[in-house]
């Protein structure tokens, strides 16, 4: 079965990942971001939280990585569908690039360092994707 070829969205902007002590509270102003459109992800386990949000909101006093960009490969995708991140992360993976995943209810953010962009772009559409 050959691979998924989905459409990618370019979100504007460069993005940190930070990471906080797993007992940290999410930091109530990126919430906020829901009301202007931005994208934010907040993912907590037993040993971290998470964040993922704009460059200019990153927490003070975070372990922050970045700068990344974001594609956003939007669904809503069927939960059956396979190999739709693999797609993704393959042709990236193979030429030494840098990913972060974050999937969502009905889609994807593929995240790369800022200064791989260009470059990660030209392996997708290579790769068989649409970037728009």
């Amino acid at each position: 079965m050959p691979n998924p070829s989905v459409v990618l969205h370019s979100l504007p902007g460069d993005y940190i990942i930070a990471r906080l002590a797993a007992s940290s509270r999410v930091p109530a102003d990126l919430l906020s971001l829901a009301d202007t459109g931005g994208f934010v992800s907040v993912t907590r386990t037993p040993q971290e939280l998470s964040i993922v949000c704009p460059a200019p909101l990153a927490p003070e006093g975070m372990d922050v990585d970045g700068p990344w960009k974001a594609l956003y490969a939007s669904g809503p995708m069927p939960f059956g569908l396979t190999g739709v991140v693999a797609s993704l992360v393959a042709p990236l993976s193979a030429a030494g690039c840098p990913v972060f995943v974050t999937s969502t209810f009905d889609g994807d953010v593929l995240m790369v360092p800022s200064p791989k962009y260009s470059q990660a772009c030209e392996l997708l559409v290579a790769a068989g994707h649409t970037l728009r």
